[in-house]
């Protein structure tokens, strides 16, 4: 089970969602995103209105109207839901011999690259060219989520002290990440081998502005302690 952390609301995005508490209610609210995610497929958010969900859902528009003021915050609810997805990725095991921090972002990064490219649906909510205002301030928000658990994960692994600072830098490492991925799906509707590669080499970059060239791992740096 994924917990998300709890963050105040961007104005004008998440804090218009009627939240469900009971059972039956949490399934409508679900099916509504399932919904969604299929006509993603296919649609691009734009095309996809209050009515257009109603009729693939099975459900009255009004039934929508009681959870959302109108299909942007379904999609917000949506970028939600993919969030959880990117988290619970971190759950899978790194593969063996990760012993560098350059191998440990190449495979997580790698993970979130192969689920983007599986999912054409959060492909062009969260990185196709017509995102929304308040669908990129969610995924920034979603970003700090992602970078406290990589983080977490990171200072387990490799002698370093997690802290705050830490996450940001976590974060803007995701955030020019992205904006590479984004060129790749606009230009070619997936992230293609040449602009990971380009990310990667971004991202390295980027990292060597606050970590060191060489990390020793923390099982290592204990038994020399």
């Amino acid at each position: 089970m994924v917990t998300m952390i709890p963050r105040p609301a961007a104005p004008g995005t998440a804090e218009a969602i009627r939240r469900p508490r009971q059972k039956r209610s949490q399934q409508r609210f679900e099916a509504i995103l399932d919904s969604a995610d299929r006509l993603l497929e296919t649609l691009e958010p734009e095309a996809i209105s209050i009515y257009t969900l109603a009729e693939e859902a099975g459900l009255s528009a009004p039934s929508i109207y009681h959870f959302f003021p109108d299909a942007g915050q379904v999609f917000v609810a949506l970028s939600e839901r993919y969030t959880r997805q990117f988290v619970e990725l971190l759950d899978k095991p790194l593969p063996p011999g990760v012993t560098t921090w350059q191998a440990f972002f190449a495979a997580r990064y790698g993970h979130g690259r192969d689920h983007y490219n599986a999912h054409g649906a959060a492909r062009r909510l969260l990185l196709g060219s017509g995102l929304s205002a308040s669908i990129r301030a969610r995924d920034l928000e979603n970003d700090s989520v992602l970078a406290e658990r990589s983080m977490a994960e990171f200072c387990q692994l490799f002698d370093v002290a997690p802290s705050a600072d830490l996450v940001e830098r976590f974060t803007e490492l995701l955030v020019i990440n992205d904006a590479i991925w984004t060129l790749s799906v606009h230009r070619h509707g997936a992230i293609t081998d040449a602009y990971e590669e380009q990310a990667r080499l971004a991202r390295e970059a980027y990292a060597r502005t606050f970590l060191p060239e060489h990390l020793p791992l923390r099982a290592a740096a204990e038994q020399a302690a």
